[in-house]
């Protein structure tokens, strides 16, 4: 067998996987990876209870990535691969998340969720889940960023935000809240609060499309459908990497960078491991023998072990605002999700 021959099988091998032999048993539910097991948080109301001079940019806020991929089927080819959570939107809102990064794509005549090219459920079903929390929890706040992972027709995109629009209606943060009382540098939680709006929708530019002899561009969208394009509030990066050691460092490094301007943007904190193909051919040979795996779960359990380090590497850098914090698999670290939120109390407002 030749090289390429080995890199075949080996892709086969690791990404012609199904999310389901990755599962434990229904009697043993994955809730935390290591040595311990945590409890399931309640963290359904813990932005209510923040200080209400306390503001946004200021609050370290628990996030997920590729937040709606638990509804890609266990069954699906690739769906090993694909998946970066285990739990519901809505369970993820409960365990803490208020950040959330919905991938999607056009299907047929719907919208569906989407990790490359693999499918998920409905993004409607999605967009109820995040309605029925904050009916349920009106005080808190949840950021919504709505990434297309596969180029959509316009009228696919003017469906994602009049659904979107129609869904959350009124909770919505608009362009005039954005040019008057929701500026980032000062906004609090009590502002928020005040005007009963919580919910910022967050997308790209590639949401730019032209229908019925109307031109929309950024400005028109964020105008009509009150979705905001991403860069204008939010500075992300995906650090790309597999080492626990060289995301932290590479985090720190954009963090570090990012804290010498001044407060008008968020900041998201992406700790999580991306699997990376093989290189050569050592790589495809341990591939094959399971040494190393394409699957988002492994490298989580990898990061998640040892979840102490974590909690030092935020702890020990108070000065640096972290606000969001990314995570895969959010079930597999409750302890540092109320590690994140516990902050919030023990920081004096800025």
């Amino acid at each position: 067998m030749n090289a390429a021959d080995c890199l075949c099988s080996a892709l086969a091998l690791n990404c012609c996987q199904f999310a389901f032999l990755s599962q434990k048993k229904k009697s043993s539910p994955p809730r935390s990876i290591g040595s311990s097991s945590y409890p399931t948080n309640n963290n359904n109301d813990w932005m209510s209870k923040l200080d209400a001079n306390k503001k946004l940019r200021d609050v370290v806020i628990p996030g997920t990535h590729n937040s709606a991929s638990s509804t890609i089927s266990k069954w699906a080819l690739f769906s090993g691969v694909a998946a970066c959570q285990n739990l519901t939107v809505h369970q993820q809102l409960n365990e803490g998340a208020r950040y959330l990064d919905v991938r999607i794509c056009g299907h047929k005549d719907d919208i569906v969720i989407s990790h490359g090219i693999v499918k998920g459920g409905k993004l409607s079903d999605v967009v109820d889940e995040v309605e029925a929390f904050l009916c349920d929890n009106p005080k808190e706040f949840v950021i919504v960023e709505i990434k297309d992972e596969t180029p959509m027709t316009s009228s696919q995109k003017y469906q994602v935000l009049h659904l979107i629009q129609s869904t959350f209606g009124e909770r919505m943060i608009t362009y005039t809240d954005l040019q008057t009382w929701f500026q980032l540098k000062q906004v609090t939680m009590g502002d928020i609060r005040r005007r009963q709006k919580n919910v910022l929708i967050l997308i790209h530019n590639s949401f730019c499309f032209h229908r019925q002899g109307i031109e929309y561009d950024m400005n028109m969208v964020a105008n009509e459908f009150a979705c905001f394009h991403n860069s204008t509030l939010l500075h992300d990066k995906w650090h790309n990497t597999t080492n626990s050691s060289d995301l932290m460092h590479r985090n720190l490094t954009h963090l570090r960078h990012l804290s010498r301007y001044d407060r008008d943007y968020m900041i998201c904190n992406q700790l999580v491991l991306t699997p990376q193909p093989p290189r050569n051919v050592f790589d495809t040979v341990r591939l094959l023998f399971g040494l190393k795996s394409l699957q988002p779960i492994s490298l989580a359990k990898q990061l998640y072990q040892k979840e102490d380090v974590l909690h030092c590497f935020v702890r020990d850098r108070p000065g640096l605002h972290w606000n969001i914090v990314s995570l895969d698999f959010i079930d597999c670290c409750p302890r540092f999700i109320n590690f994140l939120i516990e902050i919030n109390s023990s920081r004096s407002n800025t």
